[in-house]
């Protein structure tokens, strides 16, 4: 019997490697959500040092604290919009490396399923091959005693 051959496994491989692109691109988005999210928790940190320092003595030194805590907030804001966007766009590639595996997953299987199933036609054409064989043996030695045995009778 000829040898197992996966007719799809150039797909596979495309597939595979598709899967590998978006798995690398899930780990980048991912380490960029971790820088993100560290530097909102920084300015959050920095929002709150700001907010409850309560210093000031003059009009200008109120100005200047609450312009302070205003470019904090701001920067906060700015912190969690991006935090946010980089979550999206996290969730955005955990779906499409999802999506990916799952289509090598089903190729995966179905190369699975038909090499089991080149096995078992390989062992029933072995069975096969055997019982075939057995049975010629079985002919030629019943033939070789039909002849014996009535060679044997005439003989007398």
């Amino acid at each position: 019997m000829r040898r197992y051959s996966f007719r799809l496994e150039s797909v596979l491989r495309v597939r595979r490697a598709q899967e590998e692109l978006a798995r690398q691109e899930l780990a980048r988005v991912n380490r960029r959500l971790r820088e993100a999210t560290g530097r909102r928790d920084t300015e959050e940190e920095r929002y709150r040092d700001v907010a409850s320092v309560t210093s000031a003595r003059d009009h200008l030194a109120l100005a200047a604290e609450r312009a302070r805590g205003e470019r904090a907030a701001h920067a906060l804001d700015l912190a969690r919009r991006a935090a946010d966007d980089t979550a999206v766009a996290a969730a955005v590639r955990h779906a499409a490396w999802r999506e990916t595996a799952q289509r090598v997953a089903a190729l995966e299987r179905l190369d699975n399923r038909r090499r089991e199933e080149h096995s078992r036609e390989a062992q029933q054409a072995e069975v096969a091959e055997t019982d075939d064989f057995v049975a010629a043996r079985w002919l030629r030695e019943d033939v070789s005693l039909v002849v014996v045995s009535t060679s044997g009778g005439s003989a007398r």
